[in-house]
């Protein structure tokens, strides 16, 4: 559950047979447009096993008449990366129950981590880890995603590289979360032995651009977690993200937003803050 919510929300991180892909993917793409400016919104996973064609059709058309790449964060180095877990990491963090403890270290061990790998770390960072790993085993990696390739193809024709958020910000908003939401997250990660199906389903219905599927999925998934969680992951930063666009509305240019797809599907989508400031956006077919 948490490596769907993951895969689907934030940008910065086989076991079973895997749901085939058709031949070639249509991701859901909209866009909100007037006389002098365009902003396209697409939804991403953030991981995806090697060879998987998503990046064709309207959705490269619009890709390729952009001026500008606006990504939830900045890809970052691995060196980027480690500094900013460093950051959020309280020095001293809260000791876990005891039989929580257990599970933890005896499933670090069964995913290749030593026992003690999460002593000093946040649950939440150690449930996010341990969720991605037997995706990560299973082939699922984020060089394939649309994050990377889109900004690799980005740098190589100059195309400009921005940002809703910074990574530490992205990161703190995790850190941030109660302490009871963050044990819930670890606790249903130790629960949920294999994560890869879940994530082939996922995978599979956003290729298809079945929207009402995807949000079924994921809301399912955000229902489990907790208001708590929903708040922090999608409904802040929905609606800021909707300010900043409805403001780039006003501004001549062509803009390619690609965010986690569970920020366009569902209430409170990114598109349904948007029309309530006033600004149309259809879905491209």
């Amino acid at each position: 559950m948490i490596a769907r919510i993951v895969a689907a929300l934030l940008g910065w991180l086989s076991l079973a047979s895997p749901v085939a892909a058709p031949a070639v993917l249509a991701p859901a793409l909209w866009v909100a447009r007037d006389a002098d400016t365009t902003i396209w919104l697409f939804g991403t996973v953030h991981q995806l096993r090697p060879g998987t064609p998503w990046l064709s059709g309207a959705v490269a058309d619009a890709f390729a008449d952009s001026d500008t790449l606006v990504l939830e964060i900045v890809e970052p180095t691995p060196d980027e990366m480690a500094a900013a877990v460093v950051q959020v990491t309280p020095p001293r963090p809260t000791p876990l129950p005891g039989e929580l403890d257990r599970r933890l270290r005896a499933r670090a061990a069964e995913l290749g981590f030593p026992r003690n790998a999460f002593d000093a770390t946040a649950p939440w960072f150690a449930a996010t880890v341990l969720a991605a790993q037997p995706l990560a085993q299973a082939g699922y990696r984020s060089d394939p995603a649309p994050e990377t390739l889109l900004t690799t193809l980005a740098e190589r024709s100059g195309k400009p590289v921005t940002a809703f958020e910074t990574l530490g910000q992205q990161l703190g908003i995790f850190a941030a979360l109660p302490q009871g939401a963050q044990r819930s997250m670890l606790e249903r990660t130790l629960a949920e032995r294999d994560p890869v199906p879940a994530m082939d389903r996922v995978v599979a219905t956003w290729g298809r651009g079945d929207i009402v599927t995807l949000d079924r999925l994921l809301g399912e998934d955000m229902a489990e977690a907790g208001p708590a969680v929903r708040t922090a992951l999608l409904d802040r930063r929905n609606a800021a993200w909707a300010r900043t666009i409805a403001k780039w509305m006003r501004e001549p240019g062509t803009r390619f937003v690609a965010v986690g797809a569970g920020h366009l599907t569902g209430p409170g989508s990114v598109q349904e803050r948007l029309r309530a400031r006033g600004v149309e956006v259809k879905r491209v077919r």
